[in-house]
């Protein structure tokens, strides 16, 4: 058995902006298949990719502008989405 290591992921520049991009299409299709289960494990996910993009870029403002920007995005949809959620859940 061979024990291989494997590279830490590259967060700076336009590699980070397409690893939130990625996370971003999962918590898409998450959502329009009202996957909660899997929302709750990519906002966890995402909450670290964030710290590694924000570490990785500290130096250049206008990548983490560009992939929080993005991102606000889709969690503005998320919230919309749980709040109609909720609304259905008393309307019963």
């Amino acid at each position: 058995m061979t024990l291989r290591l494997v590279p830490e992921p590259d967060y700076t520049g336009e590699a980070g902006i397409m690893a939130m991009r990625s996370l971003q299409q999962a918590l898409t299709v998450a959502l329009q298949q009202e996957d909660w289960e899997r929302i709750r494990h990519l906002d966890r996910v995402c909450v670290v990719l964030i710290d590694r993009v924000i570490a990785a870029n500290r130096n250049d403002k206008s990548t983490l502008i560009r992939a929080l920007s993005e991102l606000k995005g889709v969690y503005a949809g998320l919230i919309a989405q749980c709040r109609q959620e909720v609304t259905l859940l008393h309307a019963t």
